[in-house]
């Protein structure tokens, strides 16, 4: 999906200082997020953030806004902070090539801060945010997503990194495919088991399919979205 949004804009990239790593260059962070607001007639009420799978870039989800077609919503699609080292073009959250998720602790911090940092430059108040992603985008969801007192949380074919440690009452959707290739479905049911033996509310579904977005799980995604609306 590469379609361009009709009226995308790079608000303030929200730039941090990350310390020399290992395989990560010393560099700054910048999400550079392309933003999707709602039709003149509807002003932003809650804002949808969507965070792009290993190897992708904000426009490989962006074109999701239309078709969710949610009123009232304005959408965020930042950009990973680091470079893919196969993809040109391509983005990442952190390394996938090292058992230890390389750059994972400076991206979650920062996506982190940015976040809690929309709600003064929106106006949108962090119960009125939700977060989504896929595959490395969705793992991110959760874990960063968690620690906030968020509307909810959608992961798209995602995973965890451990054990979480959820902060207040959530409201998580995972969806994933039974056969994909990418991601065992044996780590949504991990998910699933250990969001819910967390007192964490979870909307579960596997769905006939791999790793991506048909319009099945983007029916569940929007459904879910909107019935959580009605409570935010």
């Amino acid at each position: 999906m590469k379609i361009l949004p009709q009226h995308p804009s790079h608000p303030g990239e929200n730039r941090y200082r990350i310390e020399k790593k290992e395989n990560c260059e010393e560099k700054t962070l910048s999400f550079n997020p392309i933003v999707i607001p709602p039709s003149p007639e509807n002003p932003a009420r809650y804002l949808v953030i969507m965070l792009h799978g290993w190897g992708a870039d904000a426009m490989d989800l962006a074109p999701l806004a239309s078709m969710l077609d949610l009123a009232d919503c304005q959408f965020l699609f930042p950009n990973a902070p680091f470079d893919h080292p196969q993809v040109p073009g391509g983005r990442a959250w952190y390394a996938l090539e090292t058992s230890d998720y390389q750059g994972l602790v400076p991206s979650r911090q920062q996506l982190h801060d940015w976040i809690i940092s929309l709600e003064a430059t929106t106006g949108i108040p962090l119960e009125r945010t939700f977060l989504t992603g896929f595959s490395q985008g969705g793992a991110m969801t959760l874990d960063v997503g968690l620690s906030l007192p968020l509307a909810g949380l959608g992961s798209l074919s995602g995973y965890l990194h451990g054990e979480p440690h959820p902060q207040g009452p959530q409201n998580v959707l995972i969806v994933h495919g039974k056969q994909d290739p990418v991601v065992p479905i044996a780590a949504a049911r991990q998910a699933r088991d250990l969001l819910l033996g967390l007192g964490v509310n979870v909307e579960y579904h596997e769905l006939n399919m791999g790793h991506e977005i048909p319009i099945p799980a983007l029916t569940i995604l929007r459904q879910f979205l909107r019935n959580r609306l009605e409570t935010a």
